[in-house]
């Protein structure tokens, strides 16, 4: 079974997370005191519920969390069954807009400001996002772009022996940066087919917009040596045992050219037994 543990900050969208994954089939429970996690884990896997496993969000709202959570964790492990961490953490200013926007009171800013509520709670929580499976940056996502990026990676992973995940954004830089990548890449070198009229309301998956933006020769050569240099980075990730690789390819509108190159990538790293998790943040963007 599946077992996804989602926590970081408060107001960084982990109600949102266990939301899509309960779209998606995940047996989900927010809030849940770390103590429970063993009982909860043998009654999901006794009572069959759930196919795609199960999800639970915990945070520094439960006290004994970051006390008991090594020796809790270590139990459910010696059942035999992985946490997952997967830790969301956004910026102060975007932190600061949310709780704002949405009138909440920050849980750990009873006797504080919210600034400082924000602020010892990612000082609390810096050992557990060090530990982390996966760290999720929300801070460029809109709650629609995040409920799709966590469909896109908490789906079945196509290679069941593939240590290393690799994920692959295309993004708009006028939308902000995806902050939890490893390696960004700029690709508004390339042809932009946004100002040809037959392809300005196509995206880079059409397999024209994918010829325009190679019909330049020199840049068709420098996207190819870019895909070249990712191809040996997976490898050497692979080597180094890492769990987690994610490139983000950004143009200007992240419809044609960043989607088409994210194509290509899909397909030169599958030719290598590699199953990417591909994820268009802006496709519906000009």
């Amino acid at each position: 079974m599946r077992l996804l543990i989602i926590t970081g900050f408060s107001g960084s969208g982990k109600t949102s997370v266990l939301h899509a994954l309960e779209d998606m089939g995940f047996f989900c429970v927010e809030n849940l005191p770390v103590k429970m996690l063993p009982g909860l884990v043998d009654y999901v896997e006794q009572s069959g519920d759930t196919e795609e496993g199960l999800a639970v969000g915990i945070d520094m709202r439960e006290r004994s969390f970051l006390q008991e959570h090594p020796r809790v964790f270590q139990t459910v492990r010696e059942r035999g069954i992985k946490p997952e961490v997967f830790f969301l953490e956004a910026t102060t200013q975007v932190l600061i807009r949310r709780f704002e926007e949405t009138r909440r009171r920050h849980p750990l800013a009873a006797d504080r400001t919210l600034l400082e509520g924000i602020e010892w709670e990612k000082e609390q929580l810096a050992g557990l996002r060090q530990a982390a499976d996966k760290v999720i940056d929300t801070s460029s996502f809109n709650i629609h772009q995040l409920r799709n990026y966590v469909q896109v990676l908490g789906g079945p992973s196509e290679g069941q022996g593939q240590r290393l995940q690799v994920e692959i954004i295309s993004f708009s830089y006028a939308k902000g940066l995806p902050l939890q990548a490893d390696l960004i890449m700029d690709v508004r070198f390339l042809p932009n087919p946004h100002y040809d009229p037959a392809l300005k309301d196509r995206d880079g998956r059409d397999p024209e917009v994918q010829a325009y933006i190679r019909k330049d020769l020199k840049a068709a050569e420098i996207l190819e040596t870019f895909i070249q240099m990712i191809e040996e980075v997976v490898a050497f990730y692979e080597k180094e045992d890492r769990a987690y690789f994610v490139l983000a390819v950004g143009c200007t509108g992240g419809r044609h050219r960043s989607v088409a190159v994210v194509c290509a990538l899909e397909e030169r790293l599958r030719l290598r037994g590699v199953s990417p998790k591909v994820f268009h943040r802006d496709t519906q963007s000009g």
